[in-house]
Formats: C-alpha cells, sequence, structure tokens
C-alpha cells in the first residue's frame, strides 16, 4: 500500500522557491559590474546596511490562540485595490540592464499579481511604452530640477498616459556611489534617457541633473510647481516631522519616507528609523509610501504596522528582473506576498487594518 504524504508544502516544483534563491541566481546571471550597480549605496555602506539592521531589531509579539480566520493580504490605495500592499518602486537608469525589457517587465509582473506600478523619469523605456505595457501604471517619479515649465510639461505627459499621481524627488548634488566609481561605470546614450528628445521632454531637465548650471530648487520653488501640477503630488525622501510639515505646506497629496535605498548620501536616518515619528506628525489620512530595506514579506508588515499605507519594491524586484526577467520579477512579487499571508496569521491579524503597534514587544 502507497503512503500519502499529508504536508506537500515545501514540496514544491516552481523555478525559485524562495527569494533568497533568486538574489543568488541573480548574482550568478549578471557581471560583476551590473551586481555592484545594482546593490551598491554610498560611501560606506553604512545606511545600506542601517536599512536592513533595523527590521533585525524588531521583535514581534506572536499572540495564542487569537482566533483569526485566513488572513485577507488585499488592500486599497488611493482608489485601487492591491492584492497586498504593495508597489513596484520606481528604480530606474539601469534596469534594462537586469533585462532588456525593464520596467515594462515589472509593469506585467504588477499587473498579473494585482499590484500597481511607479514609473521613474530615468528609465530605458518612455513613460508611455510602461503605461501603455501593462496598465498599472499609477505614479510618474520625477525630480524637482531644472525648469519649473518643463518639469510640469512632463507632469501632463504622464497625465496623457494615464498616471494619477506624480512622486517628486530632490537631488541636491550627485551620489558618491564607490563600488559602481571603482567600476568606472557609466550609463550610454538610451541607458537613462527614453523620456527626453524631440517630441518628448527638454534634455535640458536630464543635464541638469549632472551638470548644476543653476541653484537647486528650494521649496517656493517646489510648493508653486505642485500648486499648477495636473496630477496630485506625492513628495519623496520624507525623513522628518519638519519634512512633514513643509511638504504639507507646499501641497503635497501624500508622503513617502526613504532614504533612496542608501543610494543619496550615507549615514541617513534608517528609513524605517522614521516612519512611525512622520505617521504621527502626518496623522492618520495622509497617504503614505515606504520603501529602503524590504526584502521580506515580515518587513511589509512591519512597515504598515508602524504606519505605512503601502511599501514600494525596488531592489528584491530588480533581483527578479536580473534572476529569471518577468518571470523572475512575478516570482518575487508572488513569495512576498505569501510571506506576507504567513507573518499576518502568526501576528493573530485576520487582515492588513489588524497591524499597528500592537504587533511588537514592548510597544
Amino acid at each position: 500500500m502507497t503512503s500519502r504524504r499529508l504536508d506537500d508544502r515545501y514540496a514544491v516544483t516552481d523555478k525559485f522557491v524562495t527569494n533568497t534563491g533568486i538574489r543568488a541566481a541573480a548574482q550568478r546571471r549578471v557581471s560583476p559590474v551590473v551586481w555592484n550597480y545594482l546593490e551598491c549605496g554610498t560611501g560606506d555602506e553604512v545606511t545600506l546596511r542601517a536599512n536592513g539592521r533595523v527590521f533585525d531589531d524588531l521583535v514581534f509579539d506572536t499572540p495564542l490562540f487569537a482566533g483569526i480566520s485566513n488572513p485577507d493580504t488585499s488592500t486599497r490605495f488611493l482608489g485601487h485595490d492591491l492584492s497586498f500592499p504593495a508597489l513596484i518602486a520606481p528604480f530606474g537608469g539601469g534596469e534594462h540592464l537586469l533585462d532588456g525589457a525593464g520596467h515594462l517587465a515589472t509593469g506585467r509582473a504588477a499587473r498579473d499579481i494585482g499590484i500597481r506600478q511607479i514609473v521613474p523619469v530615468a528609465a530605458a523605456h518612455s513613460l508611455e511604452d510602461i503605461a501603455a505595457a501593462s496598465g498599472v501604471a499609477q505614479m510618474f517619479q520625477i525630480t524637482f530640477v531644472g525648469d519649473p515649465g518643463a518639469v510640469l510639461d512632463m507632469i501632463a505627459r504622464a497625465k496623457a498616459a494615464g498616471c494619477e499621481q506624480v512622486v517628486a524627488t530632490y537631488s541636491p548634488i550627485l551620489q558618491w556611489r564607490e563600488r559602481i566609481i571603482e567600476d568606472r561605470f557609466s550609463f550610454r546614450s538610451g541607458d537613462v534617457d527614453a523620456n527626453f528628445g524631440p517630441g518628448k521632454s527638454d534634455p535640458a531637465m536630464l543635464r541638469e541633473q549632472l551638470e548644476f548650471s543653476r541653484p537647486r530648487w528650494g521649496w517656493a520653488e517646489a510648493a508653486e510647481v505642485i500648486g499648477k501640477s495636473p496630477l496630485p503630488v506625492i513628495v519623496k525622501g520624507v525623513l522628518t516631522p519638519e519634512d512633514v510639515h513643509r511638504s504639507l505646506g507646499a501641497g503635497a497629496a501624500g508622503l513617502y519616507v526613504s532614504n533612496y535605498g542608501g543610494r543619496s548620501i550615507d549615514r541617513m536616518t534608517p528609513a524605517l528609523s522614521a516612519l512611525a515619528e512622520v505617521r504621527a506628525a502626518a496623522g492618520p489620512d495622509v497617504p503614505v509610501i515606504f520603501d529602503s530595506g524590504i526584502r521580506r514579506g515580515s518587513d511589509i508588515a512591519a512597515a504598515l504596522a508602524l504606519g505605512a499605507d503601502v511599501v514600494a519594491l525596488g531592489r528584491a524586484v530588480g533581483y527578479g528582473l536580473a534572476a529569471d526577467g518577468e518571470a523572475g520579477a512575478r516570482r518575487v512579487l508572488e513569495i512576498l506576498r505569501r510571506e506576507f499571508w504567513t507573518t499576518l496569521g502568526h501576528l493573530g491579524c485576520s487582515s492588513v487594518a489588524d497591524l499597528g503597534p500592537q504587533v511588537f514587544l514592548g510597544r
């Protein structure tokens, strides 16, 4: 008589079964130079490491006999139903080195999983092509730099392509990414400028990020453009209550807590360490996105418990692209959603709405 196995949960046949395995496959598949581009932070990469370590320092409270139902990972954010509280982050300026389809592929993966996408300005495909590829391009990330009129014209392009919000970033000066400096890494024409040129947007916007021919914007310039923008603006890089008050005072419709994954300047505040304070300063109703350090479904749960509405997934999705293109990106999302479901159950949460500070010991 043949015995029947009772538990086949781990006897899966998928090409990739964990995101740890996907990351390892990505490193094997790309060149050392491309891997350094994907992995690097700035300077000594203190912030890069701290972004992960701050998650490691949290301790969950796992209640006994919590009486939960099958956890529901779905949520609603800015008018859209999401299968779990995540967006594709606007990582760009090299995503095509991981896979030629770049954000065309990540958008399709997002669509298949039931989440949305933030499209970067520095990309290997135009914002129109990315939006058309999947129909889930919810936001467009743009750097507030150069001529305000050119910025507003690009926002109008994003609206025409179907984007519903803008994510505004600020780039005060170039980043010191030592790994890629040592590699003599450089972008070629076509790598990051698909949104600029005849029939698109003024290339002077892109040049200004590198050449510093005019002073960088202050809050007055930012507020003027936010006030004229044809789309609601979410300000990215918010890490302090002062950032909150200035962003909302300038007319921001939402906040994005991020230190850019440790790729801006070293020794910044770990983004997760700032999240609860940002939420307290913003109040309960302001939409808050979080990124920097998310690698697991348990990280997503922690970020939501500390005040985020959704997280944005960058490097984790980049690993999937590098490992197996669109299929790899989709698999990363599947695994993260499953890990998040598992975490909800162990925390005694039947839904995303149940997450709060009470899931941590000592809070």
